[in-house]
């Protein structure tokens, strides 16, 4: 894989994550081509050191540049190695044996907007500040800190809104992603019926939403569903510190219907999570995986 000019990624750190597609106004889209998984720590800071020394006119961020290592972790009340039981708003006793979350990458931005805008852009208005460029497995069953593979980067700008990105890595823009993004087992419980369930999610063509028209061929990009955003934050990064990403598994489930979702075509007895994208009580969980409130939440710690 051809890595990107380092003039070109001093650009795009100015505007949009280093995964990622967005343009400086006033200049042609840059070309992308994959995230910066597995770039050194030496190479990012000087990007980042690059995107401080431009000047203002193309909005340059302040502060000064800092790095920080990533974590992630399920609920606090979880116990590691043990099934974790909730009851869902829908009346639901769940308790999951298995789920785990791929995340690819984490960004923090300067901007909070109320969404992400109906235009084609998958990238939040304002300046990214902070980044972790590589993903990883994350068992949402324990609360113990799961390391992200390599160190953040980012200046000391205070964060209003965050991003969680949910592909295997390569590029976020790419059609297919077969990756596994959320597998998840257990049993759920109403109203003295059990409803054992599994499900694997993925992000690919089959959650792809086709253009309104010929005319927009560019609406509905398939980056936008791989994105969680906007996630309200309030952070200032300090040089040293961790930044903790929690995710709670409750979120995921809040309106799922288990006793609507279909038969597992394996065992009549169990229901399974239809990852085809056209099955609604399944989707159900998808709508959990993308939501900005009630499932992801972030904070920095010493």
């Amino acid at each position: 894989m051809t890595r990107p000019t380092t003039a070109t990624l001093t650009t795009r750190a100015r505007t949009a994550p280093l995964a990622g597609t967005a343009p400086l106004a006033g200049t042609a889209p840059l070309a992308r081509t994959a995230p910066l998984a597995g770039t050194a720590t030496l190479a990012r800071t000087a990007t980042l050191l690059a995107a401080l020394a431009l000047p203002s006119c193309v909005g340059t961020t302040g502060g000064d540049l800092v790095t920080f290592d990533a974590f992630a972790q399920g609920p606090e009340d979880a116990v590691a190695g043990q099934p974790y039981t909730f009851v869902t708003s829908r009346g639901y006793e769940v308790t999951l044996t298995r789920a785990v979350l791929h995340i690819g990458a984490l960004y923090l931005n300067r901007s909070r907007p109320t969404s992400v805008g109906a235009d084609t852009s998958c990238f939040l208005p304002g300046l990214y500040v902070g980044e972790v460029t590589e993903g990883t497995d994350i068992d949402l069953l324990s609360p113990d800190l799961q390391p992200f593979p390599i160190e953040g980067a980012g200046t000391t700008e205070r964060a209003r809104a965050a991003e969680v990105w949910l592909f295997g890595g390569g590029d976020i823009n790419a059609p297919t992603d077969p990756t596994p993004i959320l597998d998840v087992a257990g049993t759920a419980e109403k109203d003295g019926v059990q409803y054992p369930f599994d499900g694997l999610i993925t992000i690919s063509q089959n959650r792809a939403i086709p253009p309104p028209s010929a005319a927009q061929p560019g609406a509905n990009p398939i980056c936008k569903q791989r994105i969680v955003s906007p996630i309200p934050v309030d952070l200032t990064i300090t040089d040293g510190q961790r930044l903790l990403l929690r995710i709670d598994p409750r979120g995921l489930f809040r309106n799922v219907r288990f006793a609507d979702l279909p038969l597992s075509p394996t065992d009549p007895t169990s229901r399974h999570f239809d990852d085809s994208g056209q099955d609604p009580a399944s989707d159900a969980l998808y709508d959990g995986l993308r939501s900005a409130a009630g499932t992801y939440s972030f904070r920095f710690k010493e």
